[in-house]
């Protein structure tokens, strides 16, 4: 991953918001962990820019700017498009709250069916008996009117092409549990506290600089109804996605002796909380491999990288062997 990110105690600020709370309450102890240096600095994050038939595209340009205002999709009621995860987890296969006259509709995105997606309904036609057609408000910083008709063409060819997640994984037809979602991973030496490796420098989306050392790979990882530390999550590595994906899994992680929360591939910010031990000893330097991450909840399974992941995507998850 590119940059560093902080390493924030849960404990600490869980410390600090109850004094804010309770003005009363005698002072809080002292946080171990404020006088070290952070295991993930922020300095020189890059995220890279958005390809327009990602669904962290329009997340970026259309759900967070125009739909997550406050008191309207902030969390506040569903669908939550908060954060890329919460989006895709609350429209897709979800069960539909509001519906037209004739109960047209049961779920707010139907993976391949524009028209049967009560999503894009509400964003083109006005409902009788429902609030209105969205988005009710517009606030200033979205460009939504000015490019309503482009964004709604993407709308539809994202939810036409089996309503993706940012890797590629499609969820299954029939509604059932959606498949984790895989956002990022961190690569760290054996030292942890010395920081995360950066990608190479030069044109582009570099691989991850690694030593031929044993890494640590911090994963971030979400599911519709699990916490991280319910599901299977292994990775594998292979010349290439494809290769990676034909390879049987190299180890599997477990939760991690910390989490942080950080930047993710898709721009949004998740908890970093798995991490697995991968051997790259044998590797000569020089040497580019694909990482891929999996995960499953006991029902759907999801990886990242695929063959068919977005080209971006698979740049993100390769490893160099450092000279």
């Amino acid at each position: 991953m590119t940059g560093r990110f902080p390493h924030p105690s849960a404990l600490g600020m869980a410390v600090i918001l109850t004094g804010l709370l309770w003005a009363c309450a005698p002072d809080p102890p002292p946080n171990p962990y404020d006088d070290l240096d952070p295991v993930v600095p922020t300095e020189g994050l890059a995220v890279p820019a958005l390809p327009e038939d990602n669904f962290a595209w329009l997340h970026q340009q259309v759900f967070a700017p125009t739909c997550a205002n406050s008191g309207c999709h902030d969390g506040t009621f569903e669908p939550d498009f908060r954060t890329v995860g919460a989006s895709w987890n609350t429209l897709v296969n979800h069960p539909v709250i509001a519906n037209d006259a004739a109960m047209s509709f049961n779920r707010r995105v139907v993976p391949g069916s524009v028209e049967g997606s009560f999503l894009f309904e509400r964003l083109t036609v006005n409902i009788p008996n429902t609030s209105g057609m969205m988005p009710l408000e517009v606030d200033e910083g979205s460009d939504y009117n000015d490019r309503r008709d482009e964004y709604l063409d993407a709308i539809a060819a994202w939810i036409a092409a089996g309503a993706p997640d940012v890797n590629g994984n499609t969820a299954p037809a029939n509604g059932a549990s959606l498949p984790p979602q895989i956002h990022g991973f961190g690569a760290f030496p054996p030292d942890i506290q010395s920081g995360v490796y950066a990608r190479a420098e030069g044109p582009g989306i570099q691989p991850v600089l690694v030593e031929p050392v044993t890494i640590h790979v911090f994963a971030a990882i979400t599911d519709d109804q699990l916490p991280m530390s319910s599901l299977s999550c292994s990775w594998a590595l292979g010349i290439d996605a494809a290769d990676a994906d034909a390879t049987p899994a190299g180890g599997a992680f477990d939760t991690a002796p910390f989490s942080f929360d950080g930047p993710t591939f898709s721009g949004s910010t998740e908890t970093y909380g798995l991490s697995a031990e991968v051997d790259l000893s044998g590797y000569a330097p020089g040497t580019e491999l694909t990482l891929q991450i999996r995960a499953s909840d006991g029902e759907a399974e999801s990886r990242s990288p695929l063959s068919n992941s977005p080209g971006y995507i698979q740049l993100l998850y390769r490893l160099r062997i450092a000279p």
